[in-house]
């Protein structure tokens, strides 16, 4: 994985997390489902 796509990764990362914990902060359970899914497909490609 080259630096730019790696650390595109990263900031993805952080931004799927950020958004999850939004989701579940305010009781959002379909977009923290959604988010944690797309966090899955991620770590499945890493």
């Amino acid at each position: 994985m080259a630096m730019s796509q790696r650390d595109n990764t990263i900031e993805e990362l952080k931004l799927l997390d950020a958004l999850l914990e939004y989701a579940v902060a305010h009781g959002e359970t379909d977009e923290a489902e959604r988010i944690r899914a797309e966090l899955r497909r991620m770590a499945d490609c890493v």
